[in-house]
């Protein structure tokens, strides 16, 4: 069974959900991100199982509306306060939180392995952080949780279809976020300030144009540099004012609209042969980064050239 169906059946058991709401259930799982859209609009009349303890967090964000809900860590009762929508919450999977929820579900919640912040901190020179810090039961208003989840949000409808290098790249962002803001951490190196060298550059950028679909890794492109994930990840934006996954999804526009010149191809075809899941895909990223659609770029060429 693939890593998306385990945390999509894990959480239909904790909810206590029948399978005909499975579809209401939706799982990002690409290596070290994991995150779940729940959108339920039935009221709940039972508490939920416990969460399997694990050593890792619950992050939870509201999208629309509120929920209210009643919590109990280890079996003992906490006081809750509604959680609004752009409210994040957190929850310790160690205490095995279990819930009474008021109102229907919208939200995302995200696992966050212990693993996954030491990998952080090791990476960052830093020293490991003990716990999290955050007041169970209680909401925060976290407006980089919240635009990282904005970004995250479209993906859901296509699960299949993440790049790698947007997965990471919301993993990374957020993890290293989550550890600076709720533990603390804070570098003990001194910051570098330079990008990567010419030869760095160059392999990260031959390695991710050869692979136009984005599933190589951060990790993979940060070992062919030999640097580390978090490092890369840095020097490259750096260097290029451009994230990893920015650079490749600007690399396979530009790819396409050399493409569109040529008439015999199909705008599904380009989409294909660039690493654009599908027609619809490529005409929303062209049109976003380019002010317009490829097929009225392609419309006003043969006008141009008419004239």
């Amino acid at each position: 069974m693939a890593k998306r169906d385990i945390f999509n059946r894990r959480m239909q058991h904790i909810l206590r959900l029948s399978d005909e709401h499975t579809p209401l259930i939706k799982t990002i799982q690409k290596n070290s991100l994991a995150a779940t859209r729940c959108q339920l609009d039935m009221p709940f009349d039972t508490v939920t199982n416990p969460s399997p303890r694990d050593d890792a967090y619950m992050i939870v964000i509201q999208i629309h509306g509120k929920n209210s809900r009643e919590l109990w860590l280890d079996g003992r009762p906490i006081k809750t306060e509604p959680l609004h929508a752009g409210g994040v919450v957190f929850h310790d999977l160690r205490q095995g939180p279990r819930f009474y929820f008021h109102d229907p579900l919208d939200s995302v919640n995200f696992h966050l392995p212990r693993k996954t912040l030491d990998a952080i901190a090791d990476d960052a020179s830093a020293p490991r952080i003990s716990d999290l810090k955050f007041t169970p039961g209680v909401g925060v208003m976290d407006h980089v949780v919240g635009e990282l989840t904005r970004l995250l949000l479209p993906a859901f409808d296509n699960p299949d279809q993440v790049s790698q290098l947007f997965a990471d790249h919301i993993s990374l962002a957020l993890g290293t976020h989550i550890a600076q803001a709720y533990g603390g951490m804070r570098s003990v190196a001194a910051p570098s300030r330079g990008g990567l060298a010419t030869w760095q550059e160059r392999r990260a950028k031959e390695l991710m144009s050869a692979n136009l679909q984005g599933d190589v890794s951060i990790a993979d492109v940060a070992t062919e540099c030999s640097l580390s994930a978090g490092h890369f990840a840095r020097a490259f934006r750096r260097s290029t004012g451009l994230s990893p996954h920015q650079w490749l999804l600007q690399h396979r526009i530009d790819e396409a609209h050399g493409l569109l010149r040529d008439r015999r191809l199909s705008l599904a075809e380009i989409a294909c042969a660039c690493g654009f899941a599908d027609q619809s895909h490529f005409t929303k990223a062209y049109t976003r980064l380019r002010g317009i659609t490829p097929g009225a770029w392609r419309r006003q060429q043969q006008i141009t050239r008419k004239f």
